[in-house]
């Protein structure tokens, strides 16, 4: 039976996949091509509205970044459905990625490498105004230091 609830496991499954090791796009991980695209712009957060498959600012959308956004922006429906909701309950998705650039720390398994916490949220708002909210932490690096 179709129902609003399984949009609470959706808000979850969505940025863990995102954020995810299985998000490799030619020579790094998502996170390290946004973390070196926020370093290099010194621009910190990227907002996608991910139903109209939309990000901004700009300046952080590298082509990696963009192919990757578009993968998932158009995977989210199927993620919806396969999770017992539908498309029709949802009226808002959005995904904010933030990373401190002012903290840093040695990459544990390799000093010649720092990384960054970094924070996603995934807020779906379904058609009865409720939300689902998601959050996770952690800290990343590039896989070069370019």
């Amino acid at each position: 039976m179709i129902s609003h609830k399984p949009l609470k496991s959706v808000s979850h499954n969505f940025g863990h996949s995102f954020i995810s090791l299985m998000n490799y796009i030619n020579d790094d991980y998502l996170l390290g091509h946004l973390l070196k695209q926020s370093r290099k712009t010194k621009i910190s957060k990227l907002t996608v509205d991910i139903l109209n498959d939309k990000a901004e600012p700009k300046e952080l959308l590298t082509s990696e970044i963009r192919a990757s956004l578009k993968h998932y922006c158009n995977w989210f429906p199927t993620l919806v459905s396969q999770s017992g909701s539908t498309m029709d309950y949802v009226t808002s998705a959005t995904m904010t990625i933030q990373f401190d650039l002012e903290t840093t720390r040695p990459y544990v398994n390799d000093y010649r490498f720092s990384e960054n916490p970094f924070t996603c949220d995934i807020v779906i708002i379904d058609d009865r105004g409720k939300e689902y909210r998601h959050r996770h932490e952690g800290w990343w690096f590039p896989e070069s230091n370019d």
